[in-house]
């Protein structure tokens, strides 16, 4: 098997989840496969017996402790090359249960691999960030979405009200996630057939002309004396109710 070679910036993935996605898949330029002798990354079949067999290194202990001090490996590290985010959606020309969830200046990278990895088990088609006041693909992102950002598209754009323009004219319906007296309640909402999900940013929510392109605008109550869920906990709330409508 020949892999192409990238001049792409050279990431770097650690744990055992994140680098069993990251091998099975062919979308990157694997450069390296550091594994600590007797680890559990070791006795891993996946990861041993892998295409990119002829990459790993095992290292004794001590000298992979030396080369990634600090890090919570649970004894392997990839270091590999290619886009983690696209620049343009599908055209989606076509009928079905189709869902894309658009990020309005999620800020927090934590944040962000938690939802990459809450809407890949989801079934969601694919992510959508914008270029500027957000959060990228960072290596902490990469990390906390346990190999999740391989297997779902992100596609990083600049203007998300122009995108919802041409989704629109493509038959989706826009739904924006929002505390508001006039919202729907979250269960309310048919996610069914094409539709986007909009959640915005942690401390100040949906930009407001955002919020204005949405066709519809749906809340979570709160019954205790916080009056917002985390970010991600109400993605996972949106995303799951979605699921449960189209199955």
């Amino acid at each position: 098997m020949t892999f192409k070679k990238s001049n792409e910036k050279t990431h770097v993935c650690i744990g055992i989840n994140n680098s069993i996605s990251l091998l099975e898949s062919n979308r990157f330029f694997i450069m390296s496969v550091d594994i600590m002798e007797g680890s559990l990354a070791h006795k891993e079949k996946k990861i041993i017996g892998s295409q990119y067999f002829n990459h790993i290194s095992i290292l004794k202990k001590t000298d992979f402790y030396n080369s990634y001090p600090g890090k919570r490996t649970q004894g392997i590290v990839v270091k590999f090359k290619g886009k983690l985010t696209l620049d343009s959606l599908p055209r989606y020309d076509y009928p079905g249960d189709i869902c894309i969830l658009a990020l309005d200046r999620i800020e927090d990278p934590q944040n962000l691999g938690q939802i990459i990895r809450t809407a890949e088990c989801a079934g969601i088609d694919g992510i959508v960030i914008p270029r500027h006041n957000s959060t990228t693909v960072t290596e902490t992102v990469i990390q906390v979405s346990q190999g999740a950002f391989v297997n779902i598209p992100i596609y990083e754009i600049t203007n998300l009200n122009q995108l919802f323009l041409k989704l629109k004219k493509n038959g989706f319906w826009i739904i924006g996630i929002e505390n508001s007296v006039d919202a729907k309640q979250w269960h309310e909402i048919n996610y069914r057939d094409k539709t986007v999900i909009v959640v915005g940013s942690e401390g100040y929510g949906i930009r407001k002309k955002i919020l204005e392109n949405c066709d519809f605008v749906s809340t979570i109550p709160m019954q205790g004396k916080s009056s917002s869920l985390n970010v991600s906990a109400t993605v996972s709330a949106i995303l799951f109710e979605r699921l449960r409508q189209i199955q």
